[in-house]
């Protein structure tokens, strides 16, 4: 998520004064990331459309109510975790939802300076996070939600802690535990 929406370029305090611009292009420029969230906890292509736009609405309504002195970003991944507990609860599903095959994968293609990879390079790295994003589609909730949040989205573990509602040091374990039960899998893979 782009780190400038902290601090002045604040978008719910914008709105909160009466100015919709910065949330509105929060809502254009950030809709990707929500997305991206939402598939990688186990949503399919239609849930996830829905719960970006109930994430969304819910930070709107809550603009009057947000303090300014939260962290916008963590603001809101816990508005979205919410809504993704919401919607397990509704659903009466414990356990994720196996991704579409039209999942690209998109979230986890490499970063490439100078240029772009050859389309070898390009069929092996989607060929690659689609084995990840299935390697992290297994992982229990628990790990799930704490990878996302730590280490794809690199909040911090203060921030983790702060919307999953648990201790610092338990958030570390899941991390921890997380990440060696996905290099477990790859190795499985033969990805390691």
């Amino acid at each position: 998520m782009k780190k400038s929406w902290d601090g002045e370029q604040d978008p719910l305090a914008a709105l909160a004064a009466g100015d919709p611009e910065l949330f509105e292009a929060f809502v254009r420029t950030e809709m990707v990331t929500l997305l991206g969230f939402f598939r990688r906890l186990g949503g399919s292509q239609d849930e996830i459309e829905d719960l970006v736009q109930d994430t969304i609405v819910k930070l709107f309504r809550s603009a009057n109510m947000y303090s300014s002195s939260d962290r916008f970003e963590a603001y809101v991944f816990r508005a979205a975790r919410n809504v993704w507990i919401d919607s397990r609860r509704r659903a009466g599903v414990r356990g994720a939802v196996a991704p579409k095959a039209d999942d690209d994968g998109a979230d986890f293609m490499p970063n490439v300076e100078g240029g772009e990879p050859e389309p070898f390079e390009q069929i092996e790295a989607m060929e690659r996070s689609e084995i990840l994003m299935r390697a992290v589609q297994r992982l229990d909730d628990a790990h799930r939600i704490v990878f996302e949040l730590g280490v794809i989205q690199g909040l911090s573990y203060s921030e983790v802690s702060d919307i999953a509602g648990v201790p610092v040091g338990t958030i570390k374990s899941r991390v921890h535990n997380a990440v060696r039960k996905l290099r477990d899998m790859l190795d499985l893979e033969g990805l390691s």
